[in-house]
């Protein structure tokens, strides 16, 4: 992806936050980022990873390839849940590790997102029990 193509893709982002009514350092907190990330995403700096591409579409209700790629309207239906719902079980932090590698690759990554969703779930005191499970498993290369 070239600068224009990157910075494209900033300013759709910086818009679906702004619908959000969030600030970065908001949005940072509620994916589990630094808020230096979500300024070097919308400067085109870096490429957001998909995953979070795809929390914010939800969350602003708009087209994820819109996003992406400035494909279709812009808008999507809203999405009933709220972030808190996201990573409410077990399986659904399984299922997101498994998109940033399959099991016994991209440790640090899987254990960067872990640290940031504990950060995450301990601001809210909702840091559940299983969340030392997985971090073990994640460290004995199991997922």
């Amino acid at each position: 992806m070239d600068v224009d193509e990157r910075r494209a893709v900033g300013r759709r982002l910086r818009e679906a936050r702004e619908r959000l009514g969030l600030d970065r350092p908001a949005l940072a907190a509620r994916l589990g980022v630094h808020s230096g990330s979500i300024a070097r995403w919308e400067t085109g700096g870096s490429v957001a990873l998909p995953y979070h591409v795809e929390r914010i579409a939800e969350w602003a209700g708009v087209d994820a390839g819109w996003l992406r790629h400035g494909t279709g309207s812009g808008r999507a239906a809203p999405v009933e849940r709220e972030g808190e719902d996201l990573f409410s079980s077990f399986d659904a932090v399984v299922r997101f590790l498994g998109g940033i590698g399959p099991a016994g690759e991209a440790r640090a990554r899987k254990l960067d997102a872990l640290e940031g969703l504990r950060r995450m779930l301990t601001a809210r005191a909702a840091l559940p029990d299983w969340w030392y499970e997985l971090r073990d498993r994640v460290e004995g290369d199991e997922v």
